[in-house]
């Protein structure tokens, strides 16, 4: 994590690892890019955050590792790392940063550990409980879309049901049940969302992209239904009307677009006229 971010720091461009193949949003994901959601919890942008992350996962990473062993706490950290960021994708729409959600993830599992392994008791005190209830709530309370809290609530389930799985066995086939189906809903969702808008957009453009105006003008107005305001998929419902030879239709929705994006209604007024000449 310290070495990613001395390369977004060092990297003056907007999107560092973009040459590399990584954008780090929804549209890459649901375009096929599922590893995004694993490699997404790696990246930090600011110092502080990056700090205050490492800070815990060493803390309280280095507790876990020491009762579980290092292939325990790797498994761990990766599992929760997707699902947590599939948690932040399904509930937000979008792709967040940062490894948040797997130290919620190991300060579930060693808070609930801590009731069979004694040693865990020492790093997972009660002080620790109330900080990280803290920051759970108040990141929902007064940050709610600020930080990724999907991903805290994605490994704060994850860590829970892994510990009462493996470690305390009080319901350790319910317990791994729910654990497998977090796994299956986080594959899932990389994969469908359809509740999302930008899922709905992201469909329509590669069936536009493959000449399937009908299946792309269908899929971009369900994405419009579920959020009006996006210009860039108005503009590109536009498109597909007018390779469809819809031309009244598009002219709908470009008297709409011009209520929203006067700048974006600019450019594709441009496009028709050149596809006129």
């Amino acid at each position: 994590m310290v070495a990613l971010f001395a390369v977004v720091s060092a990297t003056p461009a907007e999107a560092p690892f973009a040459s590399w193949g990584y954008r780090g949003d929804a549209f890459q994901v649901w375009s096929g890019a599922a590893w995004v959601l694993l490699v997404s919890a790696f990246i930090h942008h600011h110092l502080w955050h990056l700090a205050v992350n490492v800070y815990w996962l060493w803390t309280l990473g280095r507790a876990v590792e020491a009762a579980f062993g290092p292939l325990a706490m790797a498994l761990l950290l990766l599992t929760s790392a997707f699902v947590s960021s599939a948690f932040q994708l399904a509930i937000f729409d979008e792709v967040g940063v940062g490894a948040s959600g797997m130290t919620f993830a190991v300060f579930a599992f060693g808070w609930l550990a801590r009731g069979r392994r004694t040693e865990l008791r020492s790093i997972f005190t009660t002080t620790i409980g109330a900080v990280f209830a803290s920051w759970f709530v108040g990141c929902w309370i007064v940050l709610t879309r600020l930080v990724a809290n999907g991903a805290h609530l994605g490994g704060l389930l994850f860590g829970a049901l892994v510990a009462e799985a493996v470690v305390m066995g009080r319901r350790p086939r319910l317990a791994k049940a729910g654990a497998i189906v977090l796994l299956l809903l986080a594959l899932g969702v990389s994969v469908a969302c359809p509740w999302s808008a930008t899922w709905w957009a992201t469909k329509a453009y590669g069936a536009h992209a493959r000449g399937q105006y009908d299946l792309a003008i269908g899929a971009y107005d369900v994405s419009l239904r579920l959020r009006p305001d996006q210009p860039w998929v108005m503009a590109s419902l536009i498109r597909a009307y007018r390779a469809a030879g819809k031309a009244d239709a598009a002219a709908s929705v470009l008297a709409r677009l011009r209520t929203v994006s006067p700048d974006e209604a600019a450019r594709v007024d441009v496009e028709g006229g050149k596809t006129i000449e």
